[in-house]
């Protein structure tokens, strides 16, 4: 596993989502640099959710948009995929129930889904 991804999330562990952001693009650019596109764009899911939860919309469809595309073109990654579609619809405002939750590291559609909305109702 790439260091850089484990202080990722360790960072995110403790709270500290700026020094996160930062060590999942170094990940993300390391495994690209090194060939291994599909651990990129697994790390490039965790990244959107992250962006996704920290309210950075445009940024997080960004990286979902990666990881939607890599997937549908290699048919691979389908938690990813799932999670990457997920996020998009809810950002797009076409929201679609989530039937279970795929959990990556701890963190889940659903569960952001849930976040917003609780954010939109205040």
């Amino acid at each position: 596993m790439n260091v850089n991804f484990e202080m990722a999330i360790q960072y995110i562990n403790l709270e500290d989502y700026d020094k996160a952001v930062e060590a999942l693009a170094k990940a993300i650019e390391e495994e690209k640099t090194g060939g291994n596109e599909q651990a990129a764009i697994e790390y490039t899911c965790v990244l959107g959710e992250l962006l996704a939860d920290l309210g950075e919309k445009e940024k997080a469809a960004t990286e979902f948009l990666k990881v939607t595309e890599y997937c549908s073109r290699t048919n691979s990654l389908p938690k990813q995929a799932k999670i990457a579609k997920d996020f998009l619809d809810f950002i797009s405002g076409s929201t679609k129930p989530i039937s279970a939750p795929v959990n990556i590291l701890g963190m889940t559609s659903k569960g952001f889904i849930s976040q917003q909305q609780r954010r939109k109702k205040k």
